[in-house]
C-alpha cells in the first residue's frame, strides 16, 4: 500500500474538530428499492405502499440504514485511511422519500493507548431539510501516530510508541523553536492639525442700477441691447443680466358676432270650423178627434158585432 499525501495521522487531530458537512441529494424511492436489493432486508414497510398505509403510515418510509451509511460515508472520507473498530447508530426520526440529510461531525475524544496504539472517537449525526436529528452515531478509529509510525509498522517493525507527556514536551520545543514575533511599539500620535477658518465671502458690491423695462409695444419687437464696443476685456464684474421685458398684455379678441338666424315664416293659425246646429224635431201634429157623430155611430155597429159572436159559439 503505498502512502498518500492526503494520509491523516494522530498528532494532527485536535479534540473539537469539526468535520466538513455533507449533502446528500434526496432520499427517492429508486434508492430505497437499490438498498432492499442489496441488503436484501425485504421489509414491507418500505416497498409496499399499501402495506404501509394499512398499518398507519401516510406512506412507505426508507430503511434506517440508510441514513446510517451516510454517517459511515462522511467519516471514512475524513479519516482517509485508519482502521475502524467500532461503529454505531441510533435511529431518532423516520427519513421519509424526499428528505435531504445533511450528516455532521465532530471530534470528541483522542487517547493514548498501551503498545503504541492511538484511538480517536469521532461523534457523528444526520438531520433533515427541516433541522429535526435523524440519526446520530459513533465511530471509533485507530490512527498511526504520524509517516514515521506507519513507514515503520508497514515494513515489519515495532510501533512508535508516544505518551501524551512526551507530545506536550515537543509541542512546547516546537512552539519555543518558532522565532517570536517582534513586537512593534505604538506609533506616535502625531498632533492634530489646526483647523483654519473658512474662508469669510468678499462683502457684495453696490449693484449697478437697472432702468425698469420698458412695457413693449403690441406689434413691435423689443429693441436689442448694443453690442459693447471692441476692446480688451477688464476685470470688472459682469453685470447681471437685465431682467428680460415685460410681454405686450394679449390683445383682446373679439368674439365673432352671432350669425342670424333665419327663422320660418309662422304659420296663420288655424280658425276654428264652426260646427253646424242641431237641428230641432219638428213637432208632430197632435191627433185629430173624431167627430161627435161619427163616434156615435160606430158604437153601436161594434156591440152588434160582439153580439154577434156569442151566439156562434
Amino acid at each position: 500500500m503505498t502512502l498518500t499525501a492526503r494520509q491523516l495521522y494522530f498528532e494532527a487531530v485536535k479534540v473539537g474538530d469539526e468535520l466538513p458537512p455533507l449533502v446528500k441529494p434526496p432520499v427517492d424511492r429508486l434508492q430505497i428499492a437499490r438498498y432492499v436489493g442489496a441488503a436484501q432486508d425485504w421489509n414491507p414497510l418500505s416497498i409496499d405502499e399499501p402495506h404501509a398505509r394499512s398499518a398507519g403510515f401516510p406512506s412507505a418510509f426508507a430503511p434506517g440504514m440508510i441514513a446510517m451509511g451516510f454517517l459511515g460515508e462522511l467519516v471514512t472520507d475524513w479519516v482517509r485511511g485508519a482502521r475502524l473498530r467500532k461503529f454505531q447508530a441510533r435511529f431518532v426520526k423516520i427519513v421519509w422519500p424526499g428528505d435531504v440529510l445533511t450528516v455532521r461531525g465532530r471530534v470528541t475524544d483522542r487517547r493514548f493507548e498501551p503498545n503504541g496504539a492511538y484511538g480517536v472517537d469521532i461523534e457523528v449525526w444526520a438531520e433533515n431539510q427541516r433541522g429535526e436529528l435523524v440519526t446520530r452515531g459513533l465511530a471509533t478509529y485507530q490512527m498511526f501516530y504520524s509517516a514515521e509510525d506507519e513507514a515503520k509498522q508497514r515494513s515489519g517493525g515495532a510501533p512508535l510508541v508516544v505518551t501524551a507527556q512526551e507530545e506536550e514536551a515537543r509541542l512546547a520545543r516546537l512552539s519555543r523553536a518558532q522565532p517570536p514575533r517582534p513586537i512593534l511599539p505604538p506609533r506616535p500620535m502625531q498632533p492634530a492639525r489646526p483647523m483654519s477658518p473658512p474662508p469669510t465671502p468678499a462683502p457684495p458690491g453696490p449693484r449697478p442700477a437697472v432702468p425698469p423695462p420698458v412695457a413693449a409695444r403690441p406689434g413691435v419687437a423689443p429693441a436689442r441691447p448694443p453690442a459693447p464696443p471692441p476692446g480688451r476685456p477688464t476685470s470688472a464684474p459682469a453685470r447681471p443680466a437685465p431682467p428680460p421685458p415685460a410681454k405686450a398684455p394679449p390683445r383682446p379678441v373679439a368674439a365673432p358676432a352671432p350669425k342670424p338666424v333665419a327663422k320660418a315664416p309662422a304659420r296663420p293659425a288655424a280658425k276654428p270650423t264652426p260646427r253646424p246646429a242641431a237641428k230641432k224635431p219638428a213637432p208632430k201634429p197632435a191627433p185629430r178627434k173624431p167627430a161627435a157623430k161619427a163616434v156615435r155611430k160606430a158604437a153601436p155597429k161594434a156591440a152588434a158585432k160582439k153580439a154577434g159572436g156569442k151566439k156562434k159559439r
